[in-house]
């Protein structure tokens, strides 16, 4: 098979440059009838002026040009980019498979940048806040547990869709439902027993998504100790709201590390080891611990109570446990806010904002005059009359006795 256009060994097209080892026998044998009085000096002049032409020829067929062009890209990488073009005895370009057609300029480059788009707070998406609803009414005491029927389905369907869970929509409060509605509590500063009532139902209707980090990592996990609240956050946006309990500051021995202090310490943390199931230590049983901090982790447990009750460790319920290993990554922030316990049990938190004070102006409202005003009052002080009785003199009669 004769190589490709382009080789360094390839010939030109014989039916235009003949072999220069046949040439001459066949130029002879052609031309014999023709040849001159003197042949033997004819033929090895026209012999050597057509050696020298093939010569001439095969030397430009054979002709290659190499340009190479290398270009060093910052940033530490190198970008070489190499053109091979072959000439034909004409000078005009090789079009064979697998070679440049034309060459490559040299004052041309080709730049492929293998640098990561920095993530500044230009690029970071704004958080998609939920749109204002109206939800059915509650009564004043509220719903809580033993409550059922469609409006407690339409307040679960309304916590599903802020990434709460509060369990199936079934129209049943449930322990999901309870846990739900005290993180939404906790957001809302207010009481957190679990119960749905007018002030719920109004932040429910008006909820607005407020990360304590909006700049950090799109893929993040933030505990806040002053809420005592755990969302995760995924390209920026919130998929999982859910209550916690921190540590609870209390003095305590049996741990790996001795006797200590409960304290859930704040910071800038990542996930590193995942133990699936139950993961037994001196201090209990944790399910599905996920450990961001030494021995501190994300874990499931049957209680959750509202305020910090730990040992450190950030619990939540057991139904989200079971899944919230899938919703993170090893190597993932944990954002750790709030105000951390005091050794003792000296709790500073939660955060409660100071009520803004508004004045208002002064309005000075004339009453209008009565149509008809009462008399005044008036006070007249008498004096009492003088009164003199007269001295009453009684002389009693003399009796005269007489003895016989």
């Amino acid at each position: 098979m004769p190589p490709e256009s382009g080789d360094a060994s390839e010939s030109p097209d014989p039916a235009v440059v003949p072999d220069a080892s046949v040439v001459p026998d066949a130029v002879a044998a052609t031309d014999a009838s023709v040849a001159p009085a003197d042949p033997a000096a004819t033929d090895a002049s026209e012999s050597a002026s057509r050696a020298a032409r093939w010569a001439t020829r095969r030397a430009r067929a054979r002709r290659i040009m190499l340009v190479g062009t290398a270009v060093v890209v910052g940033g530490g990488a190198t970008i070489g980019t190499i053109a091979v073009v072959s000439g034909r005895s004409d000078g005009s370009p090789s079009h064979a498979p697998g070679k440049l057609a034309s060459a490559v300029p040299t004052d041309t480059q080709s730049t492929t940048s293998t640098t990561m788009p920095t993530t500044t707070s230009s690029t970071i998406p704004p958080i998609r806040q939920p749109k204002v609803v109206s939800l059915p009414a509650v009564p004043d005491s509220g719903l809580s547990w033993g409550s059922n029927g469609p409006v407690l389905a339409a307040y679960q369907q309304r916590l599903k869709k802020l990434h709460f869970d509060p369990g199936a929509v079934d129209g049943v409060y449930g322990q999901d439902t309870d846990y739900a509605i005290t993180a939404v509590q906790k957001l809302l500063n207010l009481p957190r027993d679990g119960r749905i009532t007018p002030a719920v139902q109004a932040g429910l209707e008006h909820f607005k998504y407020t990360p304590a980090l909006p700049k950090a990592e799109g893929n993040r996990v933030e505990i806040n100790l002053d809420t005592q609240v755990l969302t995760v956050y995924k390209r920026w946006q919130p998929i999982l709201i859910t209550t916690t309990s921190t540590g609870s500051g209390d003095h305590f021995c049996g741990g790996a590390d001795g006797c200590q202090y409960a304290i859930t310490p704040t910071g800038h943390f990542h996930f590193y080891s995942l133990h699936k199931g139950w993961d037994k230590g001196k201090l209990g049983r944790m399910w599905n611990p996920y450990y961001f901090n030494g021995g501190i982790a994300v874990h499931g447990l049957a209680s959750v109570p509202s305020y910090p009750a730990s040992h450190g460790c950030a619990r939540i319920p057991m139904d989200i446990a079971n899944y919230f290993p899938l919703l993170v990554d090893q190597g993932e922030s944990v954002y750790v806010v709030g105000t951390a316990m005091k050794p003792g049990n000296a709790y500073v938190g939660p955060y409660t904002p100071p009520p803004t004070t508004t004045t208002l102006p002064k309005t000075t409202t004339t009453k209008p005059a009565k149509l008809h005003p009462k008399p005044p009052k008036t006070t007249t002080t008498l004096a009492p009359p003088a009164t003199t009785v007269p001295k009453s003199t009684t002389t009693a009669p003399k009796t005269t006795t007489s003895h016989t």
